[in-house]
């Protein structure tokens, strides 16, 4: 599952990857963490969140001696390797836009763990403001979104775009009630709050 989350500030994006999908892994998940929110999460707080080069030669080096390493592939199973008591399952990328903002290329390492993610049976979350800060690629290639209230000509278009007549369901979310749109693989949507979520939202 590649779950991709938009919410501006104080939407609630944050309280609801915290209370409705992270307890659902156990221990078994890891945030990146560049704003420090995750207080008592398994989280790994990345250093250089304010220079664009460094961060993502930092996200690299994340992947490959933190993620990787603690991941099993079908692969390996399928070869009679003996299956790891405990694995990462869940990997919550907040604030993907400094890692892969619009309109710039992919690092390659977090294109290759997305394109490798059900090989490894990893579920990735991708968190930001808006669809104009993110990569399209990461909205294109997800199986799920959940969109919070969004303002702004831009945003709203590119909503459209994804789904027609979107922007308009979109804008009248409540943004104190803490609505969201849920997308699935299809891009049908539903209105909820964390309250009215189902208990397993990502089948």
């Amino acid at each position: 599952m590649r779950l991709v989350v938009l919410g501006l500030q104080g939407s609630g994006k944050t309280y609801l990857v915290k209370t409705k999908v992270i307890p659902n892994y156990g221990d078994e998940y890891l945030v990146f963490d560049p704003n420090r929110e995750y207080t008592g999460f398994n989280r790994y707080t990345p250093k250089f969140t304010g220079d664009d080069r460094r961060i993502k030669e930092e996200l690299g080096l994340f992947i490959r001696k933190i993620i990787l390493p603690n991941t099993q592939s079908l692969e390996d199973l399928e070869k009679g390797k003996k299956p790891k008591k405990k694995r990462l399952k869940l990997v919550v990328f907040d604030e993907a836009d400094l890692i892969a903002p619009s309109k710039t290329n992919i690092p390659a390492p977090l294109r290759d763990l997305v394109v490798r993610s059900r090989h490894l049976q990893l579920d990735i979350i991708f968190i930001s403001r808006r669809p104009t800060d993110l990569n399209a690629y990461l909205m294109d290639t997800s199986d799920y979104m959940i969109v919070f209230k969004q303002v702004g000509y831009n945003a709203l278009k590119t909503m459209r775009a994804l789904k027609i007549d979107s922007d308009a369901e979109i804008k009248d979310l409540v943004y104190e009630q803490h609505e969201f749109l849920l997308f699935d693989r299809e891009r049908s949507y539903q209105r909820h709050t964390a309250e009215t979520l189902p208990e397993n939202p990502f089948p």
